[in-house]
C-alpha cells in the first residue's frame, strides 16, 4: 500500500479498491484510488455514470468498508457512520409526517437538545436559507428547491466537520440549481468545513470548487485533480465568463467526453 502525507483534519483515501458481487459476477467499482483532502476544502467530483462516485462517498461516510485500502479522517480509520461526517443525498428524504422545522431539527432532537434551544437553532437556519415562515409547513406543501434547502440544513445544523453531497441539485430546474449553488457557497465560506460534492454537471463542478477531480469509467480511478484558480467570493451567475473557468471547462470536457464514450461501450 502506498501511503500519502496527511495532516490534522485531513480526509484520506489510501489505495482504496471496491468490488461488488452481482448475479454471481464480481464487478470492480473503484480501483487503487488515492486522495487527500485538507480541512476546509471544497472538492467536486465528476465522471461518467457508474464510475464509482457514489461508492466513494459511501466509503467515506462509513456506510461500507473498502475491499482494499483504507479510508481515514483526522488520523483515524473510518469504521461506521458518525456525526463527524454528514451526508446530503440527491433526494430530500424529508419525513412527510413531520413539519419542516421538525425535519431540520431531527438530529438535535435525537441528541437531547432541549425543545426551546432546538427551535431557536432551527429557526435561525431556516432564516439563513430563506425559509423563515415555513417551519410549520409539511414537505408536500413545499417546492422541490425548498425541500432540498431543508435537506441541506438538516445536515449542516449538527455541524459535521466533513460534508458529503451526492448530486444534491441534480433533480432541480436550472434556475433553482444556480440559486442553491449560490446559497451553499455563502453558507460554507469561512466555516472551515470540508465538502466533497458529486455532480454530473461540469459547469457546477468548476463554479463551486477549490479542486475538481475527474474520475475514469468503471473501474473508477482519479484521472485528473486540478485546482480552480478563481478568487472567492464568486459570482455564480457570471463565473462562466472568467478565462480560468473557460480553460478548465474545455480541458476537462475533452477528457470527460472520452470517458463517457468508453463507459457507454461497457454497458
Amino acid at each position: 500500500m502506498n501511503s500519502i502525507d496527511r495532516g490534522a483534519g485531513d480526509l484520506v483515501i489510501d489505495d482504496v479498491s471496491q468490488d461488488f458481487v452481482a448475479r454471481d459476477r464480481r464487478v470492480s467499482a473503484l480501483q487503487k484510488t488515492t486522495l487527500r483532502i485538507p480541512p476546509g476544502e471544497f472538492v467536486t467530483l465528476v465522471g461518467p455514470s457508474g464510475c464509482g462516485k457514489s461508492t466513494l462517498l459511501n466509503l467515506i461516510s462509513g456506510l461500507m468498508a473498502p475491499s482494499e485500502g483504507r479510508v481515514s479522517f483526522d488520523g483515524s480509520i473510518i469504521r461506521g457512520t458518525s456525526r463527524t461526517i454528514g451526508y446530503v443525498t440527491q433526494q430530500d428524504n424529508l419525513f412527510p409526517w413531520r413539519t419542516l422545522r421538525d425535519n431540520v431539527g431531527l438530529s438535535l432532537e435525537l441528541t437531547g437538545v432541549p425543545a426551546k434551544e432546538r427551535r431557536e437553532r432551527v429557526d435561525e437556519w431556516l432564516a439563513r436559507v430563506g425559509l423563515d415562515g415555513f417551519g410549520d409547513a409539511y414537505p408536500h406543501e413545499l417546492s422541490g428547491g425548498m425541500r432540498q434547502r431543508g435537506n441541506i440544513i438538516r445536515t449542516l445544523i449538527y455541524e459535521p466537520r466533513v460534508i458529503l453531497m451526492d448530486e444534491p441539485f441534480g433533480a432541480l430546474d436550472a434556475q433553482t440549481r444556480i440559486t442553491l449553488q449560490e446559497m451553499l457557497l455563502s453558507i460554507w465560506e469561512g466555516t472551515g468545513r470540508t465538502i466533497l460534492f458529486v455532480t454530473h454537471d461540469l459547469t457546477e463542478a468548476i463554479a463551486l470548487a477549490d479542486r475538481v477531480l475527474l474520475m475514469s469509467s468503471r473501474p473508477g480511478r482519479i484521472l485528473r485533480d486540478e485546482r480552480v484558480d478563481i478568487a472567492r467570493p464568486r459570482d455564480i451567475f457570471l463565473i462562466h465568463h472568467h478565462p480560468e473557468f473557460r480553460r478548465l471547462f474545455d480541458e476537462f470536457w475533452q477528457e470527460l467526453r472520452t470517458e463517457v464514450q468508453i463507459a457507454a461501450k461497457k454497458r
